[in-house]
């Protein structure tokens, strides 16, 4: 619920005051302190406890500006970070936050364990800005505002921005875990934070990891509440949401739980109703279809900064807006449990590896998991974008530091680790965040906790992918505080029917409420006018037409909306001029 931005070297208050007002959604107020070659600003709501209120400036004169909060909540997380950066002290240090740190001499950028908080930069020769949205980067006329055709590349395999770069180039992303330190007009980045296995002989034990398990995941739910009356949690209905309301309930904590209703397409609604009853915590149903979704899609394209393609999206910021009118100013969501504790997405992925993959084969599998356009260049490229990114192997560089570590032996946790740091915290976390925050919600994520993280890392494998039950360990910590229909069923995941409300229902009229917008993002007419995609490719997507061999019907909806949502991003955020 609060941004920052700045700049070393020359630059007036009022171009950081600019960059501030970008985001006026972030809070009800903004502070700008100039010292010693250097504008910091923050924007935050007033009066809300843990979370900065402005630009900290000691007595030597350093500035310090951070965005979030820390986990377990610190009174000023100024001042707590401040002391944090200058010893160098990382020791538990934990929360969602980014951070800024201007001495005089050196600039210290940070961002958080797993990247909750975004935090962007830019070097215009020796002046280096910084800022929590890439739109307020916009702001800033020394930089060049050019499309990086290498990262939509990228992003068409992941319908998210993978890595440390931007759409926008010379834009970078500080990535999570990481500091950046600039000083005399030369950047250095390296980690503070980084997750490794570390497997655990005593934990081999199943009562022992159960119990780890159980005790440290209510701790990192209580790490993460700050004196609320009352807060959200966004029940899905499947077992991470579930637990996390079950951990709130335990600790005493007031709940309002919410939950998507997508009508006679709802998957998991009767498992979210248990739960609730199960718990005795208030329980609103939000309605979630195509027209409603339909009617916030700009809103979304310009909360979102960045372009991302999952259709979830567009239900998540009604989800958002509905706790936000219901008084909710905190909300959980169960976020991470896949990625911690080997989720569905681990299994084809450990299959692969057992059963005849050849060497090198495992990114490739990986690459198709994301079911978007990997190995599709031929149909959807225009000869000029294909020129313009050249080689088709750059994405697997993105993979290499986690599926190709050496240091961790275990096949499971490279795929965990490879899940966790891109899908994770380049996707699940970094959406949420600006939809959440973008509607004056502040967002927990306790299961992205790093204690958490870090045990799950201690853990064996056996004990989270158990024979073709996942997350086997978190489901025996949660056993007998959940109905059993929520605990042991498969998992379903959040089928949103997006293919339904552009085509409508399977034998229906071909035309749902989403359909006129994505026709005019595809059009041949759009398509020919950013020179990116065959129009003839998207023309058989408009038509309803399936790849050859796609069994799924959702994923063609799926496709369509992640086309139509980089369009509509690139129309905000590159032919309208500056945002």
């Amino acid at each position: 619920m609060s941004a920052i931005c700045g700049v070393v070297g020359p630059a007036a208050a009022g171009r950081v005051e600019r960059m501030l007002a970008a985001v006026d959604y972030r809070g009800d107020r903004s502070d700008v302190v100039s010292g010693r070659g250097a504008t910091l600003g923050f924007r935050g709501w007033a009066g809300r406890p843990g979370k900065a209120q402005g630009v900290h400036t000691s007595e030597e004169g350093t500035l310090v500006a951070v965005a979030g909060t820390l986990a377990p909540p610190a009174a000023d997380p100024c001042v707590e970070l401040d002391g944090r950066i200058r010893s160098a002290d990382w020791a538990g240090l934990d929360g969602a936050f980014a951070a800024a740190r201007w001495d005089g001499v050196e600039l210290t950028l940070l961002r958080d364990p797993f990247g909750v908080r975004p935090l962007y930069w830019a070097q215009v020769g020796d002046t280096l800005w910084f800022a929590s949205e890439l739109k307020q980067l916009a702001q800033v006329p020394e930089l060049a505002w050019d499309v990086a055709l290498e990262t939509i590349h990228a992003w068409l395999t992941f319908s998210f921005v993978p890595g440390a770069t931007t759409p926008i180039r010379g834009v970078n992303r500080l990535l999570p875990g990481a500091r950046l330190r600039f000083r005399d007009g030369r950047v250095e980045i390296d980690r503070w934070f980084e997750l490794r296995e570390d497997v655990s002989s005593m934990l081999a034990d199943q009562e022992h990891a159960v119990r780890a398990v159980r005790t440290t995941a209510k701790a990192a739910v209580a790490r993460r509440l700050n004196g609320e009356a009352e807060v959200g949690v966004f029940l899905s209905g499947g077992l991470d949401s579930s637990a996390v309301a079950a951990w709130l309930h335990k600790l005493g904590q007031p709940v309002h739980a919410l939950s998507l209703d997508f009508g006679d397409a709802s998957v998991e609604r009767e498992q979210a109703a248990a739960v609730a009853s199960a718990l005795g915590i208030r329980h609103t149903w939000v309605p979630a279809d195509g027209a409603r979704v339909g009617a916030s899609l700009d809103a979304l394209v310009w909360l979102l900064d960045l372009p991302f393609g999952d259709a979830v999206t567009g239900p998540q910021l009604l989800l958002a807006r509905a706790a936000r009118d219901l008084g909710v100013r905190a909300v959980f969501n169960g976020e991470g449990g896949d990625q911690l504790f080997g989720g569905w997405t681990s299994k084809p992925m450990v299959a692969a590896a057992l059963y005849g993959a050849d060497e090198g084969d495992e990114e490739e599998e990986y690459l198709r998991s994301y079911h978007r356009f990997y190995g599709m260049e031929d149909e959807l490229y225009t000869p000029a974008l294909a020129e313009a990114v050249g080689g088709r192997l750059r994405r697997r560089e993105l993979l290499r530091p986690y599926l190709g570590d050496d240091k961790t032996s275990f096949y499971l946790n490279r795929v965990r680790l490879a899940d966790l740091s891109l899908k994770g915290c380049q996707n699940i976390l970094p959406r949420a965040e600006r939809i959440t925050n973008g509607v004056g919600l502040d967002m927990r994520v306790p299961l992205f906790d790093r204690e958490l993280a870090e045990l799950s890392f201690r853990i064996p494998p056996s004990l989270k992918l158990h024979g073709a039950c996942e997350k086997y360990v978190l489901k025996l910590a949660v056993q007998g505080r959940l109905p059993d229909d929520v605990v042991w069923r498969r998992k379903f995941g959040m089928s949103v029917p997006v293919t339904d409300w552009i085509f409508g229902p399977r034998g229906g009229s071909g035309r749902g409420p989403l359909y006129d917008r994505v026709a005019d993002a595809l059009s041949a007419e759009s398509a020919r006018r950013r020179g990116w995609f065959r129009p003839e490719y998207l023309q058989r997507l408009l038509q309803g037409q399936e790849a050859a061999g796609e069994t799924r019907r959702r994923r063609l909806g799926e496709k369509v909306w992640a086309l139509t949502m980089l369009e509509l991003w690139a129309r905000r955020f590159l032919d309208q001029g500056r945002p």
